[in-house]
């Protein structure tokens, strides 16, 4: 259970930090963007060749990731309204539609894992998932310290 929320929290909030940041498309986004862009470059170790095959279709990716699980917070929040009921038939439709989000973004991942396994060697992949998971739990911590 520990670990689940270990896990859960920083990606909760590096969703929150992604959309609000992308609602801005300001410098708030700018930053954290080009942060990230360090980050995972300085991690994945990459060539120059390597960087400039990667970041486009990371970068494609990433937005892709986005818009999904943007369409599952639109949907996540039709529900937060305490005010508003729904009924049973409505609620299945809205759990299905979360579900099938989720799906949706799973095989977005193994689709973009192919790709860069075309255009990076199979341990920079590696590299790459272990270098979101610390990316976002740097940025937990960034969270965490401000607010202290």
């Amino acid at each position: 259970m520990k670990k689940s929320i270990t896990i859960l929290i920083p990606a909760l909030l590096m969703i929150a930090l992604a959309v609000s940041a992308q609602r801005k498309e300001g410098p708030d986004f700018d930053k954290f963007k080009s942060q990230k862009i360090a980050f995972l470059s300085e991690k994945m170790n990459l060539t120059p060749k390597e960087a400039q095959n990667f970041w486009p279709v990371y970068n494609q990716f990433e937005k892709e990731r986005m818009e999904i699980q943007m369409q599952r917070r639109e949907l996540e929040m039709k529900t937060r309204d305490e005010r508003v009921s729904f009924t049973d038939q409505e609620i299945i439709k809205i759990t299905r539609q979360i579900s099938a989000t989720y799906k949706k973004e799973a095989e977005s991942t193994e689709n973009y894992n192919e790709k860069f396994l075309k255009i990076l060697p199979p341990q920079k992949v590696l590299l790459l998932y272990r270098a979101e998971n610390q990316f976002r739990f740097h940025m937990f911590d960034q969270y965490r310290n401000r607010r202290n």
